[in-house]
């Protein structure tokens, strides 16, 4: 290497921290409304609120006076798994897996207790949500949480500009949210 090589080394190093830096200075502002925007999230009349999902999720977890035995899955270890490495790799994709593995759960509850005289293959998410509530014992809190966590999904799931805009913090709390909440339904069972 000789030093005109050296030189060029040493400028392409510096080059991009300082076009780095340059950048979020001139945008500072709108950088920061958008992480102001990551947490709260407006579309139409509907607010969506990550916080308050994350909020009901500890106060679910604060009034809950039973223990909840832990069922060893290698299906939910996997789902897990899944859902956290899409989660790094896009956010809004953790969300619609979490949601999708609740779901799952949910209806897989319905069918143990044997509550819905549907087929399960006509039950809607919302169907076997409201079974649960009737016979199962649903708290209105868990109602409150699935209600916010579905239309969360929902508008993921179908609003372009929400899902580029989620950040991994939030799918992290919805898919922790959502992992214990699988864990809560995989409890349910038919007593006698």
């Amino acid at each position: 290497m000789d030093w005109k090589q050296f030189i060029v080394g040493i400028v392409s190093s510096i080059v991009w921290p300082a076009v780095a830096i340059t950048f979020l200075f001139i945008f500072k502002n709108e950088l920061a409304k958008i992480i102001r925007r990551l947490a709260q999230l407006k579309y139409k009349d509907l607010e969506l609120n990550f916080e308050k999902v994350k909020q009901q999720a500890e106060k679910l977890r604060l009034e809950s006076d039973i223990e909840i035995t832990e069922i060893e899955s290698p299906i939910l270890t996997s789902l897990e798994d899944q859902i956290f490495d899409a989660a790094e790799r896009a956010p809004s994709a953790a969300i619609l897996l979490a949601w999708s593995g609740l779901e799952t759960a949910i209806a897989a509850a319905v069918s143990r207790l044997s509550i819905s005289p549907d087929s399960p293959s006509y039950r809607s998410p919302q169907h076997n949500i409201d079974m649960l509530t009737e016979h199962g014992g649903l708290s209105k809190t868990h109602q409150k949480l699935l209600r916010e966590m579905r239309i969360l999904r929902n508008k993921v799931a179908h609003e372009q500009e929400l899902m580029l805009s989620i950040s991994l913090d939030q799918a992290v709390n919805y898919a922790e949210t959502a992992i214990g909440l699988i864990k809560h339904f995989e409890s349910y069972q038919r007593i006698g």
